[in-house]
């Protein structure tokens, strides 16, 4: 099967995720977990807090990444015009491999 696309809705589509991605990266997720390191002392939490800081930071790196693989993907199709059903999946399967 092909996919008929509108090249120009594909183009906005990219732009959109790729001011998302770019967005992510003002965001300043350490805050709340600095913030409560000193929270219980005597505790594990203060460990806790920079395993889910580093857990979280690398979550988000990673979200970051494959939206902007994304818009590749969309802006490049938006270049061909035509893409089969079949392509179009296994680019899209291709992110889920393992980093």
């Amino acid at each position: 099967m092909t996919l008929k696309v509108d090249p120009e809705a594909l183009r906005a589509f990219a732009a959109s995720v790729t001011a998302a991605a770019e967005a992510m990266t003002e965001w300043n997720i350490g805050e709340p977990f600095e913030g409560s390191q000193s929270a219980l002392p005597g505790t594990d939490f203060g460990d806790l807090c920079i395993r889910g800081n580093v857990a979280t930071a690398f979550a988000l790196s990673n979200l970051h990444s494959r939206l902007l693989e994304i818009a590749d993907l969309a802006d490049g199709s938006a270049n061909n015009y035509e893409i089969t059903e079949a392509d179009f999946v296994a680019a899209l399967s291709a992110m889920d491999l393992p980093r």
